[in-house]
């Protein structure tokens, strides 16, 4: 399994924190969250409980190349896999 997909298939099971990944995957916050980020950005993970306020592009895996948003992605808090997460890891699933 690549870490792409024992990362995602962490968070397919259930919302998780960083820090809960962090200790199931025996993996330090620091590293997993670069990791994260480039997932959210992709449109493979988003926030569970997105904030109500912010930008109308959250979620979008083009947020991070849109004019329109914030420059900087989101802290990530609660996370769970996006539909595209779930499609990538049932074609994974296939593969194997």
């Amino acid at each position: 399994m690549t870490r792409l997909a024992t990362l995602l298939n962490a968070l397919h099971r259930e919302p998780r924190t960083l820090a809960e990944l962090s200790a199931e995957l025996g993996s330090s916050s620091a590293a997993l969250e670069g990791m994260l980020q480039t997932l959210y950005a992709g449109g493979y993970i988003q926030d569970a409980a997105p904030q109500q306020d912010g930008c109308s592009c959250t979620g979008c895996s083009l947020k991070s190349l849109c004019r329109n948003a914030e420059a900087d992605l989101p802290p990530l808090n609660l996370l769970r896999l996006t539909p595209r997460g779930e499609q990538y890891l049932r074609r994974q699933a296939t593969h194997v």
